[in-house]
């Protein structure tokens, strides 16, 4: 069976916990903006967050990306979505992060770009983003964006497969999961199995 991305980007396949800063603008909160989009006054929230995100909070900035990539409160565009997962992924923001990756994936806002996609699936991986680590896994399963790499991608889809939701994606990544191990040694499943073990989570916001 062919190796197929799983390119999953917006705000409700995601989700960001609130920093511990209360950031505040007359406009509101990050809480305010978050109250809003759960109420569906997305113009609302889009305002809210447009205000902390221009004052340069990485979750707002995130947010307001996820608001232009699904059209709410705003007109759709994956091009503005995109800028504005950049600001926040450069700021560690891990979900950010893997929409940046998948943005380059799937060739949404911005040029298709597998090297770049890998780049930013790995950021949000090595934070243990669980969709990250699939994708990343995926890669290196299929060499692209990485050289290819059996032990790579089996090391992450194992740790996708502990961290994702019961359901497709944990599915897909156990599917995948067979496939690259039908083509390795026990030698290999051994040493993919240990780094598993053995990897930290390293959050880039400390």
């Amino acid at each position: 069976m062919p190796l197929v991305m799983l390119v999953v980007r917006g705000f409700v396949a995601v989700v960001v916990t609130l920093t511990t800063i209360e950031w505040a603008t007359a406009a509101g909160t990050l809480e305010d903006g978050v109250a809003a989009y759960r109420s569906g006054d997305y113009g609302k929230a889009v305002e809210v967050w447009r205000a902390l995100a221009d004052q340069g909070v990485p979750t707002a900035q995130y947010r307001l990306g996820d608001m232009y990539a699904e059209g709410k409160g705003v007109e759709q565009n994956d091009t503005t979505a995109m800028q504005w997962f950049q600001r926040a992924a450069e700021h560690g923001i891990a979900d950010a992060q893997y929409n940046v990756g998948a943005s380059y994936a799937a060739g949404l806002g911005v040029a298709r770009n597998d090297a770049e996609a890998a780049k930013w699936f790995r950021r949000a991986a090595e934070q243990g983003m669980a969709f990250a680590q699939l994708n990343l896994g995926l890669l290196y399963a299929s060499g692209r964006g990485v050289p290819q790499d059996n032990v790579e991608a089996m090391t992450w889809l194992d740790l996708a497969v502990i961290a994702l939701p019961p359901g497709g994606a944990r599915s897909d990544a156990a599917r995948a999961m067979q496939d690259v191990a039908d083509k390795m040694t026990a030698e290999q499943l051994q040493q993919a199995r240990m780094r598993a073990k053995g990897w930290k989570a390293k959050p880039e916001n400390q």
